[in-house]
């Protein structure tokens, strides 16, 4: 019965989810991967709220199949509470009618087992697709990596054709995702390339200090230098990713 009900809950979500995309039609960018998608997401975030644009994205670990379609429509879960869950499922119906609904979605999507982000992409429909990094983090749920790939693959491929993947260059799973698709490719690394490459920012040299890092980046033959005020390569992988979404310049 309460596999019945969470099934139930999961389908209803979903096509409310998908009538309130289709009458807004925000633009939608997503992040997946196997690690740091939360950093990036976040730095998304500061990058678009700089330009002045209205943004939603998921809280906490909302990138599930329940989880995705509550932070789209910004509502909370009630978790295993029948009680918590009922008003939560009226207020699904009315975000039918709010007007002030963003004009850009940036989504993590999490995937743990095979044909996870096929039912995910059921729902949304990316504009812009970041893809960090494949490992074996996930890889319990999966036969093999090959099983894993195949997710991002399938991401890769339903990018609108005039979208954009954003793609990790370090990471060899990654970065062979761009014979996937047809649609154009940005990528971001740390390594240097090893073919001519039209659109790559690389960090070219990540120097620890007191406050953090600094970071030097090169793009198109240019040097620029940042400042990051906490340590770790992640935040390096992010703030790349953030150049780039600043670079289109969205909008909306």
């Amino acid at each position: 019965m309460k596999y019945l009900l969470k099934k139930l809950l999961q389908y209803y979500l979903k096509y409310i989810t998908k009538l309130v995309l289709f009458i807004y039609r925000p633009t939608i960018i997503t992040i997946a991967g196997s690690t740091n998608k939360t950093f990036v997401k976040e730095e998304i975030k500061k990058v678009l709220k700089k330009q002045g644009l209205i943004i939603r994205s998921n809280p906490k670990s909302f990138n599930t199949e329940i989880g995705l379609p509550l932070a789209i429509l910004n509502l909370s879960s009630g978790y295993n509470s029948y009680k918590l869950w009922l008003p939560i499922i009226f207020q699904a119906a009315k975000a039918i009618f709010n007007k002030n609904f963003p004009k850009i979605l940036v989504l993590e999507l999490g995937i743990s087992e095979p044909a996870d982000m096929k039912y995910l992409l059921s729902i949304i429909h990316p504009k812009i697709a970041v893809i960090t990094d494949i490992t074996q983090r996930y890889l319990e749920g999966f036969s093999d990596m090959d099983e894993l790939v195949s997710e991002y693959e399938y991401l890769a491929k339903k990018i609108d054709k005039s979208g954009l993947i954003i793609l990790n260059y370090d990471n060899l799973r990654v970065r062979e995702l761009a014979a996937s698709t047809k649609v154009k490719i940005k990528f971001f690394g740390l390594q240097k390339a090893r073919e001519n490459i039209a659109d790559f920012w690389q960090a070219t040299e990540v120097i620890k200090q007191n406050f953090g890092q600094t970071v030097k980046i090169k793009y198109n033959d240019n040097i620029y230098s940042f400042k990051i005020k906490r340590f770790g390569l992640h935040h390096v992988y992010a703030l790349l990713v953030g150049l780039i979404i600043e670079q289109l310049h969205l909008k909306i």
